[in-house]
């Protein structure tokens, strides 16, 4: 029998050893191999939608080598913003974990809801916009507010556009609601203000009336004010529509009067133009019994009042702006 002899026994041990180390290295190469070819590519503009329920990560993937088994560390869509998101991915028995990066976006514009797409008031009310507004609501945010000076780079807010001259004659007026989200979606309902002409009220002129004894005070008050910003709804102090300037000088001298022109030409007592004195209110309008603007009376045929967003509180001729306006002085009323 024939036998082998020790050195041809090394080196056949030194072959399978070299052997088993070369198959040895070309497993953990071709694991290596694997391994690293493993790979997940997402899409272009991917992302989640706030809130989004059972969202499928395959829907984001635009490619992906190997097999999705499983997903660690998933998406919270109750956060806006990006997120990290681990996919297990399987190829040839070897498993590895692969992040990638998933946005969580609000795109949803704030919902506005109105009492009413049509409001009727009478000329002269008082009466605020908001109240039309049953709610702002955002999905993300929650219930947004009112804002009445708004820029181009603000957020979160509600508020109204229409036009200022126009919105307290009679007639229908276009209220558009505008609305924006601290993420800039921006959603707009409008609704329709129509103003009722008030039914005429005859109002007796007196005389031999004692003038206001704050005159002076109020006088010197409405100059102050003049350059002041023409705000709509404004009763100051850092803007005015036209009563709202009238009322706070009034409030000033610790005299309560009404907050519109047609409240306004009901207060204290009507005295003709001729016998005006200063302080006195002047109603302005078409016709009477339908006022279109207030002013106070400063003596020697001026008045300052609140006129309009272009030119704010301004001193005026009495009789220039009679020209110029197409209306007239309506009534006078003297607070006592």
């Amino acid at each position: 029998m024939k036998t082998i002899d020790g050195p041809s026994k090394m080196r056949f041990v030194s072959l399978v050893l070299v052997s088993l180390v070369i198959m040895y290295s070309c497993y953990v190469y071709h694991n290596y191999d694997t391994y690293n070819s493993i790979k997940v590519v997402v899409k272009e503009n991917h992302a989640v939608e706030y809130g989004t329920a059972n969202y499928n990560v395959n829907d984001l993937i635009k490619k992906v080598e190997g097999e999705i088994v499983s997903i660690k560390n998933d998406v919270d869509t109750s956060i806006v913003g990006e997120q990290e998101v681990v996919v297990e991915v399987k190829k040839e028995n070897i498993v590895r974990e692969v992040p990638i990066v998933v946005s969580v976006v609000d795109t949803v514009a704030p919902v506005i809801q109105l009492e009413s797409e049509v409001v009727t008031i009478t000329q002269g009310d008082d009466y605020d916009l908001t109240s039309n507004i049953v709610s702002v609501h955002d999905e993300v945010e929650g219930p947004i507010s009112y804002a009445r000076d708004v820029t181009e780079e603000s957020r979160s807010y509600y508020h109204f556009r229409y036009n200022d001259v126009e919105i307290d004659h009679v007639g229908s007026h276009e209220v558009t609601v505008a609305a924006k989200d601290q993420h800039g979606n921006a959603s707009m309902i409008t609704f329709l203000l129509k103003v009722l002409e008030p039914k005429p009220v005859y109002t007796p002129v007196y005389s031999n009336v004692a003038a206001n004894a704050s005159g002076g005070d109020l006088v010197s008050m409405a100059y102050s004010y003049i350059g002041s910003p023409y705000v709509a709804g404004g009763n100051g102090p850092y803007g005015f529509d036209c009563s709202g300037f009238v009322q706070h000088l009034y409030s000033r001298v610790g005299i309560s009067i009404s907050r519109g022109t047609y409240g306004q030409q009901f207060d204290g007592v009507p005295v003709s133009y001729e016998s005006a004195q200063p302080g006195d209110i002047l109603l302005w309008g078409y016709g009477a019994g339908s006022p279109t603007h207030s002013a106070l009376y400063v003596g020697n045929g001026q008045m300052v009042h609140a006129t309009n967003p272009r030119q704010g509180v301004i001193a005026s001729d009495v009789a220039a702006w009679t020209r110029g306006s197409g209306t007239h002085v309506i009534a006078v009323r003297r607070i006592p």
